[in-house]
């Protein structure tokens, strides 16, 4: 029995970590490796196995994140008796894993096009979420920069005033003074707990974007940021399951079959859209009713409707896909901007009222101590 020893465990510790920051690390990158894996078993045509592009890319890229996942990928494919989704568990997402067994089981051509369409619909997600930090970032900055003025007028403006007016009695302050000086008591009494509040209040919103379900989320899915969540779910929710049902079909076994694969690591509020939807196919709902959870804006809906009728459920998702391809990503960009928009309107008045409000108190320490100074 093999005894070990300090340094073995260090070592041991260190590549266990070393693996998880590599699988971290690899994860952002993914679409463009599914892309190539799919160029690649085209093009190879049966002449190189997986094990072999694996066993390539490892020494090609040794020493760095795709190679050291490369070189566990090509010992591990055979222990799994060839199964991808053993191979890669942990290293990508559950719901991405449970859609590539399904095609591996139904061979390399399906396995190809799948690896290809999650590419694209993995692009589709990146681009959307890149378009809303992009917008969205500089309204929060310049909150930042409010909360940081408003912080500064207990800690610096107020206490110069009372050092250049001090000679002037407080009876003599005026309305606005009065009101300035109170207004810096109370941010340096409360912006503990304001800010407290205020973190606690960003914690709960980020909570409940992928968590919130219920009557409460369907009212805020109408909604700011709620509103672009939900449409950009929509989007990769199609995007995925035209990838499993151009494959296998819209029966209601295959249908159900697919949307039960997605519920593997969606989060809470998808979950719940995804329950709803099986629960429609086992009280019968197959088609587009299938659909009808609250996740569609009710045109899309109806669109979907009318193309299921007209054309069969798989062709009516696949459009419904291509329409949410051209649709979303210019409304989510609408949404973020108006979303920007508000945060910096609201700065840039906070800002001007703070300002205003210190030209007039200046103004009214001027005529008091001009008074004060008259009256001795």
């Amino acid at each position: 029995m093999r005894h070990w020893s300090l340094a073995d465990a260090a070592v041991a510790l260190f590549s266990a970590l070393l693996a998880r920051l590599d699988r971290r690390l690899f994860m952002p990158a993914r679409a463009d490796y599914y892309e190539f894996l799919s160029a690649v078993i085209k093009g190879a045509k049966g002449r190189h196995t997986l094990r072999d592009i694996f066993d390539r890319d490892a020494r090609r890229y040794a020493g760095t994140v795709r190679g050291r996942l490369s070189s566990a990928w090509s010992r591990g494919y055979p222990a799994a008796g060839g199964d991808l989704y053993a191979t890669w568990l942990g290293c990508f997402p559950a719901s991405e894993l449970a859609i590539i067994r399904v095609a591996q089981l139904s061979g390399n051509e399906t396995l190809v096009h799948t690896l290809a369409d999650l590419a694209h619909a993995l692009r589709l997600s990146k681009r959307s979420r890149h378009i809303v930090w992009v917008t969205v970032w500089s309204g929060v900055l310049s909150l930042c920069v409010l909360a940081a003025t408003i912080m500064a007028v207990p800690q610096f403006t107020v206490p110069r005033l009372a050092q250049l007016f001090g000679a002037l009695p407080f009876d003599y302050f005026g309305y606005w003074t009065q009101a300035l000086f109170a207004f810096a008591a109370l941010v340096r009494a409360a912006w503990a707990p304001v800010l407290a509040a205020l973190l606690a209040g960003v914690a709960m919103l980020c909570w409940s974007i992928p968590n919130l379900t219920g009557a409460l989320r369907n009212l805020l899915d109408q909604v700011s940021i709620w509103k672009i969540h939900r449409c950009l779910g929509a989007l990769r929710f199609m995007s995925v399951l035209t990838v499993v049902l151009q494959r296998q079909g819209a029966s209601s076994t295959q249908l159900r079959t697919a949307v039960a694969l997605l519920c593997a690591g969606a989060s809470p509020w998808m979950r719940g859209h995804l329950e709803g939807m099986l629960d429609r196919i086992d009280h019968g709902l197959v088609g587009a009713e299938t659909f009808d959870t609250g996740l569609l804006d009710r045109d899309l809906y109806w669109y979907l409707q009318d193309m299921a009728e007209a054309r069969g459920l798989v062709r009516a998702l696949v459009l419904l896909r291509d329409r949410l391809d051209g649709r979303v990503l210019p409304q989510v960009a609408r949404q973020a901007q108006v979303l920007r928009w508000a945060l910096l309107v609201c700065c840039v008045a906070g800002m001007l009222a703070l300002g205003l409000w210190h030209y007039v108190v200046i103004d009214e320490l001027r005529r008091s101590l001009m008074i004060f100074h008259a009256s001795q």
